[in-house]
């Protein structure tokens, strides 16, 4: 009698768990980097602020 392998062969199809996890690392980066740099970046203003600058000046008047 031959010898039966009960483990079936590995498929290599997916993401993957690594995949998931840097796709949502690279969004996470990109939303942080907006959150902070966005008003610089897309503010027609003359003096660039960040959000945090803007929100503390907000809540202080």
């Amino acid at each position: 009698m031959g010898q039966v392998n009960v483990n079936p062969p590995a498929s290599d199809s997916g993401f993957g768990a690594g995949m998931i996890i840097g796709i949502i690392l690279l969004i996470l980066i990109v939303l942080v980097l907006i959150f902070y740099a966005g008003p610089q970046i897309f503010g027609g203003g003359t003096t660039p602020r960040s959000l945090i600058e803007t929100l503390n000046t907000a809540v202080l008047v």
